[in-house]
């Protein structure tokens, strides 16, 4: 009785109280007022000239419009329709000169809301653009310089596929269609022609992209941290010993941006650390640090191929090389796969080897004069993530050999300047020669076997006769003077080399003097050439030594003097150097395995 006396006065309570919380819910309300205008109210719904509408984006508050051929653009009366209430300037009716370029229109709605639209005419068969747009971001057409700017966010699209949208003036044509992707991670040009067939423009086009929060580098106590941008991770591997508790990093992110824990801020590792960075648009991207004290001896030899193991290698010639390595080192040999490069793993390595050579398979690997790093997988390009960590390990120590279509790594790991997007300048060390270059590469059939690739070694071919080398240990010179590789019936072929450096050393080419000139600028070492060159023309095999120690007055200062791995790369196939001769005997497929051996265990031995 007491347990439902209590349950009334509760229920009456309540039943009290309930119509004040109804009314204070209403007066909320009621005093609630949307601040958020609407922009319908300030669009601009028509745009009329001589009874004629323009086209009008609403998204991206463009307008544009064809006028008939032989229109003087410097009176155009524009009749325009607004919202009611809606201001407008230049106001409809108003004459206009469209002459020098796009004119802007300012509504104004009663309601607070505003929006400025840009306007482009043209007369019929003028070669230029009406608009330009990425996603939903504008171009700013300059038609004085014949320039196009469009700044873009960090997350409007990979700037290296972009597919812009436009309109020209009816009567014109364009070389490419609007709604085609391209790479503008560089300057882009566009040619308008007239249907005249003789009058045309060309138009470049800059995008600008905001930065993407990132970090460019993490260091503690001179170890530089690997960082993993895809799976938001960065490692350090400090030696044995080291207090993880109490440490501080340098962290270099990019300008006008911002993290936390702020650099050289003091931090305890003994646990994974997360940090935050932000950037000029307040999009966030946070990494897990992780600082291990650790003293890993790096014993294995390694072969780093595409696919998950060794028998699933699409590529023929990198499954015959990772096989002979596999069967030659057995339990000082390890396979990674390039998902595999980590610090971690890499970590126990001593020597890796990269080689695959495609044309026979087309993998999709090719190159131009202006882009070689897509002869590498995405991961391995400059910038990519398996790429820094292969940078970071060559620097502490780690050696590599390097051959077939995966020589632009040498790019990708900083060892060699080049901007393939720049001219043949000094300190530019792009290559010279692009034969060969499609992604099914050139396929020799029928070749007869008296017609012997390899390396051309007599001493005119390099700074120094280096016959004598570790590396020829056990090989005989045919004429004293060349290596024998490959005389196989089918032979598979990249021309991709520096035949010279031509506009960027000097003297460029060629004798030994061009060849000492290169060794001293670059920290390397040149072993020959093509098997039939007679002088210092062109650089078949090369040795690009550490940079820690040992250089000379004139080396390049843009390379990083901090490598204490070595780098040996065999630059050109023609040289014979392929593993799989594509059914085809090739005689001397034991000078290549021991070539290969000498090289690997050089590299070995070289002391850190």
């Amino acid at each position: 009785m007491k347990s439902f006396q209590k349950l009334a006065k509760i229920t009456l309570g309540l039943f009290l109280i309930l119509p004040f919380v109804v009314l204070y819910s209403c007066s909320d309300d009621d005093n609630f007022t949307d601040v958020v205008p609407d922009f319908s109210e300030a669009i601009i719904r028509s745009f009329e000239v001589d009874g004629e509408f323009a086209d009008i984006d609403h998204t991206s508050a463009t307008i544009s419009m064809t006028l008939p051929a032989g229109t003087d653009l410097s009176a155009i009366q524009v009749e325009l329709q607004t919202p009611e209430g809606t201001s407008i300037e230049p106001a409809s009716g108003s004459t206009i000169d469209f002459t020098q370029g796009p004119v802007i229109f300012k509504t104004q709605a009663q309601n607070g809301a505003n929006r400025e639209y840009t306007a482009m005419l043209a007369a019929y068969g003028e070669p230029k653009f009406l608009n330009f747009t990425i996603g939903e971001n504008a171009g700013v057409i300059d038609h004085n310089d014949n320039t196009i700017t469009v700044n873009i966010g960090s997350e409007d699209g990979d700037i290296t596929s972009l597919a812009p949208n436009f309109i020209i003036p009816d009567g014109t044509s364009v070389d490419i269609a609007s709604g085609v992707s391209r790479d503008f991670s560089r300057p882009v040009v566009y040619t308008i022609q007239s249907n005249d067939g003789f009058t045309a423009k060309e138009y470049t086009v800059t995008v600008n992209q905001i930065e993407g929060p990132k970090v460019n580098s993490f260091v503690i106590e001179e170890t530089e941290g690997v960082i993993d941008n895809e799976e938001n991770t960065i490692y350090l591997a400090l030696p044995a010993g080291t207090d993880v508790s109490s440490l501080t990093p340098e962290i270099s992110i990019p300008e006008g941006q911002s993290i936390s824990p702020a650099s050289g801020e003091e931090v305890d590792f003994t646990e994974p650390v997360e940090y935050t960075v932000t950037n000029t648009e307040n999009i966030k991207k946070t990494y897990t640090v992780t600082v291990e004290a650790q003293d890993v001896e790096a014993t294995f030899y390694a072969f780093l191929g595409e696919q998950d193991e060794i028998d699933a290698l699409v590529d023929d010639d990198a499954k015959a090389a990772a096989t002979w390595m596999r069967d030659n080192y057995g339990d000082d040999f390890k396979y990674l796969s390039f998902s595999e490069i980590t610090a971690q793993n890499m970590a126990e390595v001593k020597v890796a080897m990269i080689y695959y050579l495609t044309p026979a398979e087309d993998l999709g690997y090719s190159a131009t004069p202006d882009n070689v790093s897509t002869l590498l997988p995405t991961g391995l390009r400059p910038g990519g993530t398996r790429a820094q960590v292969l940078k970071n390990w060559v620097k502490s120590g780690g050696d590599m050999l390097i051959a077939g279509d995966a020589t632009p790594l040498i790019f990708s790991l900083d060892r060699v300047p080049a901007d393939f997007s720049a001219p043949r300048d000094p300190g530019n060390y792009v290559y010279s020669e692009f034969g060969c270059a499609g992604s099914t590469g050139c396929v020799d059939q029928g070749k007869p076997a008296d017609d012997i690739w390899g390396l051309g070694m007599r001493p005119e071919n390099n700074s120094e006769d280096r016959r004598s080398h570790p590396i020829f240990d056990g090989l005989s010179f045919q004429n004293d003077e060349f290596l024998a590789l490959q005389n196989s019936a089918t032979r598979e072929v990249r021309l991709i080399w520096w035949q010279h450096f031509d506009g960027i050393l000097d003297p460029g080419c060629c004798g030994q003097d061009a060849a000492l000139v290169f060794e001293q600028t670059l920290s390397a070492t040149k072993f020959g050439t093509l098997g039939h060159i007679g002088d210092a023309f062109g650089y078949g095999a090369v040795l690009w030594n550490r940079t820690d120690e040992n250089i000379h007055d004139s080396f390049d200062d843009q390379i990083s003097e901090d490598y204490k791995g070595s780098i040996f790369s065999i630059e050109n196939t023609i040289v014979g150097y392929e593993w799989d001769s594509n059914g085809t005997q090739n005689d001397y497929q034991s000078n290549i395995e021991t070539f290969t051996k000498n090289i690997l265990d050089h590299l070995y031995n070289l002391e850190d």
